[in-house]
C-alpha cells in the first residue's frame, strides 16, 4: 500500500509539472494538428475548403499517425526521466519514503494520463467536427483507428522512457529517441513489409490463358492448370502465421495490422491481412501490444533502478 500511495503522489506531481510546462502545451498543439490534418487536407487536395468524411480521411489518418505519433511519443518518453535526472529535480522526491520503483511507475502513469487526455481531446474535437459536417457514417472505423493510435503512442512512449531512464542527459536521450524513430518507422517497418510481401503466395500463372471459356466456366468446373498453385495452397497457412509474427515485431507494423483488422479498409483497398481474421490474428495483436507495452517499461524500470543520481 505504501508503494501504491507513493506512485500516486509522484503521478500527481507529474500532472502538476506538465500543466505548467510549455513543452506539454506544444505537444498538445501538435496532437491537435495530427488529429485535424487528415480531415482538412483531403478537401484542399481537391481544390476546395471543407472537412472530409470519416470514410475518406481514414487512410491518410493511418499514414500520418504511423509516422508522426511515434516521434512525439518517443521524445515525450525520453524527456520523462532524462530532463529531471539531468537537472537533479527528481532527487528531492526520492528523499521521501518513496521507492525508485514507485517513482518510475508514478511518473509513467502521470505522463501517460496527461498526454492521453490531450490525445483524446484533440481527436474527439476533430471527430465531432467531421460528424457535424459530414455525418456519422464510418465513425466506428475512425474510432477504432484512433484507439489504435493511442496504443501505439503509449508503446513508443514506453520505449522512449526506457531510452531516457539511465540518467545520461537530454541530448543522448533525444538522440536515441530520434534514432529509434528512424529504425521503427522507416528501416524495420520497410524490412518487415518487404518480407511479408515476399511470403505472400504468387497468383496462379495460368489464370487468363484460356480466354472467355475460363471466365464463363463455373468455379467448380475450372481445372487447376497451374502446377505450382497446389503447392502454394499447402504452404499458405505457414506463410500466413509467419507473416503475422513478423508484423508484431514492430509497433508501427502492428498498428497498421490492427487498423486493417478492425476496419473495412481491406476490401476498399484490395488488401489482404496476413493470417485472415481468425483467432490467431486477434491473439497475435493482443499479445503483440502487451509485449510492446510491458517489455519497454520493464527495461526502463530496471535502468532507472540502476541510474546514478549523484551527478
Amino acid at each position: 500500500m505504501a508503494a501504491v500511495g507513493g506512485a500516486i503522489l509522484v503521478a500527481r506531481r507529474e500532472v502538476r509539472l506538465l500543466s505548467r510546462s510549455r513543452a506539454a502545451l506544444a505537444a498538445g498543439a501538435l496532437l491537435v494538428s495530427v488529429a485535424w490534418l487528415p480531415a482538412v487536407l483531403l478537401p484542399l487536395r481537391q481544390g476546395s475548403l471543407g472537412i472530409a468524411s470519416f470514410t475518406e480521411l481514414l487512410p491518410l489518418q493511418i499514414a500520418l499517425t504511423a509516422v508522426i505519433l511515434p516521434l512525439l511519443a518517443l521524445l515525450a518518453g525520453a524527456e520523462l526521466f532524462a530532463g529531471e535526472l539531468e537537472d537533479g529535480s527528481l532527487v528531492p522526491a526520492l528523499t521521501l519514503p518513496i521507492s525508485r520503483r514507485a517513482c518510475f511507475v508514478g511518473k509513467c502513469l502521470g505522463r501517460a494520463a496527461t498526454l492521453g487526455v490531450a490525445y483524446l481531446a484533440a481527436f474527439a474535437s476533430a471527430g465531432l467536427a467531421v460528424a457535424v459536417v459530414q455525418g456519422h457514417s464510418g465513425w466506428t472505423d475512425w474510432a477504432a483507428v484512433t484507439g489504435a493510435g493511442l496504443v501505439v503512442a503509449l508503446s513508443t512512449g514506453a520505449i522512449g522512457a526506457a531510452l531516457g531512464s539511465a540518467g545520461k542527459g537530454r541530448v543522448r536521450a533525444f538522440g536515441a529517441a530520434l534514432a529509434g524513430w528512424i529504425i521503427l518507422v522507416f528501416v524495420l517497418d520497410a524490412v518487415l513489409l518487404t518480407i511479408v510481401v515476399a511470403l505472400a503466395p504468387p497468383p496462379p500463372a495460368s489464370v487468363g490463358e484460356h480466354g472467355h471459356d475460363e471466365v464463363a466456366a463455373p468455379r467448380t468446373a475450372r481445372p487447376l492448370q497451374d502446377p505450382h498453385a497446389r503447392d502454394a495452397e499447402l504452404v499458405k497457412p505457414k506463410a500466413a502465421g509467419l507473416s503475422l509474427q513478423l508484423m508484431a515485431l514492430s509497433p508501427v507494423s502492428l498498428y497498421r495490422l490492427t487498423c486493417l483488422s478492425v476496419t473495412d479498409l481491406r476490401p476498399r483497398l484490395a488488401l489482404a491481412v496476413p493470417g485472415g481474421t481468425g483467432a490467431r490474428l486477434w491473439l497475435t495483436i493482443l499479445v503483440g501490444w502487451l509485449v510492446w507495452l510491458a517489455v519497454p517499461l520493464a527495461i526502463g524500470c530496471r535502468r532507472f533502478l540502476r541510474a546514478d543520481l549523484s551527478s
